[in-house]
């Protein structure tokens, strides 16, 4: 593949949802290097893309968003594939919620503390709860460079507007039940997929 993100089931259909960079100019792309993904919505401004398989898929778990904000610094958890596919599995990576707007004050961007890698954008941030926050952004290339530990989100209700408006529908559920870590992880690793872009 030309590149491939992290991407995550919002649905029972195996709606997806993953990073817009993940969706440029792509001949085609794939969910695990075999089911072939159309692009439902790619809503450049917030970067999230909706994907949806050309084939029925029943996920082993899907996303339930979290649409109220958390505390300050809380933990998080993001679920993705750091090394592009390299390793079988997503994997999960530790952090912390350290404010709930952008650098530069921006409305539904989360900042996390938290050392990520390129190929776990698009992987779902989760709570303790084993609920969505939201989605991991890749990291700004450019003039400024942010320390290692700093990433960005964007939050769970832009993905869950933008999915509604594309008549998909998704889980925000308020319920809370806080559960074991090894649960977690498996809820993580049940809704993460590799989202890969080919020529």
């Amino acid at each position: 593949p030309k590149i491939s993100r992290s991407g995550f089931f919002i649905d029972g259909r195996g709606t997806v949802a993953t990073t817009s960079e993940a969706v440029q100019s792509c001949g085609r792309l794939t969910l695990d290097d075999e089911t072939e993904l159309d692009v439902v919505v790619d809503d450049a401004a917030s970067g999230i893309s909706l994907l949806k398989p050309r084939a029925a898929l029943s996920p082993l778990d899907v996303a339930a968003f979290n649409t109220v904000p958390p505390r300050l610094q809380s933990e998080i958890a993001v679920a993705g594939f750091p090394y592009e596919g390299v390793l079988g599995s997503a994997t999960v990576t530790y952090g912390t919620l350290a404010d709930v707007r952008g650098l530069q004050g921006e409305e539904n961007i989360a900042r996390l503390a938290l050392e990520a890698r390129s190929g776990d954008a698009g992987g779902p941030i989760l709570d303790r709860d084993g609920r969505v926050l939201g989605m991991l952004l890749p990291r700004a290339n450019g003039a400024r460079e942010l320390p290692e530990d700093v990433a960005f989100a964007v939050e769970a209700k832009v993905i869950a507007e933008l999915a509604q408006k594309a008549g998909v529908t998704v889980d925000t559920t308020a319920s809370s039940t806080t559960i074991k870590p090894q649960d977690l992880r498996e809820k993580a690793k049940g809704m993460t997929v590799l989202v890969s872009c080919w020529e």
